[in-house]
């Protein structure tokens, strides 16, 4: 592989050891504890790498990465041209809730979240900028605008089910993973939000 690809991998280590960092952190000691030079040395980098990577220290939360958001046009005109717009955004948001559960903090992330629902703010940006990319890449597939309403209303409300996807596992005692409720939500979606029997 390529010096580019050595350079994606330190970048993609680097990230997850400040979000590794972060997590435990506020795990500890609580998220309004914690200062960015505190984050800074339990993962032994400087200020200014940590903000390459985040804005904030808030930011650690989001599940995904901004080279996932980057990218979701893409992956978007990657899937097969047959495929109704719907279940291309909901087999592409699965793909970036796959490369967000890989992460070591995902589960610790999510309980952080659910004990201090102020920093939810971070993650609602990060689910716009997704919804942003995905309308893109929507609206490029059907060589439409940005700015069509279908391609549109299909980004939001996919973002929509996700999002509450993402509340309900998190609010759920059951052993369902997230990758169920996102199916479940998608398929009443597809069934024209009947509600079930």
């Amino acid at each position: 592989m390529g010096t580019g690809g050595l350079r994606e991998r330190k970048k993609r280590a680097t990230h997850q050891a400040l979000q590794r960092a972060a997590v435990s952190l506020f795990r500890e000691h609580g998220p309004h504890a914690v200062t960015v030079e505190d984050i800074c040395a339990h993962a032994d980098v400087s200020p200014r790498t940590f903000f390459n990577y985040f804005t904030s220290k808030e930011e650690v939360l989001v599940p995904w990465d901004q080279e996932t958001i980057t990218n979701t046009p893409e992956r978007v005109l990657a899937r097969p041209d047959t495929e109704e717009p719907l279940r291309t955004a909901q087999a592409v948001l699965g793909e970036a809730m796959n490369t967000a559960m890989s992460g070591s903090t995902w589960r610790d992330q999510a309980v952080i979240l659910r004990e201090n629902p102020e920093l939810i703010e971070r993650v609602v940006t990060a689910f716009r900028a997704m919804e942003s990319s995905l309308v893109e890449g929507l609206a490029r597939k059907r060589n439409v605008s940005c700015e069509d309403p279908y391609v549109r209303l299909v980004g939001a409300t996919a973002i929509t089910a996700l999002r509450v996807s993402v509340q309900a596992w998190q609010e759920s005692e059951s052993d369902s993973s997230l990758h169920e409720y996102l199916d479940e939500a998608f398929e009443q979606l597809h069934r024209g939000l009947r509600p079930n029997d």
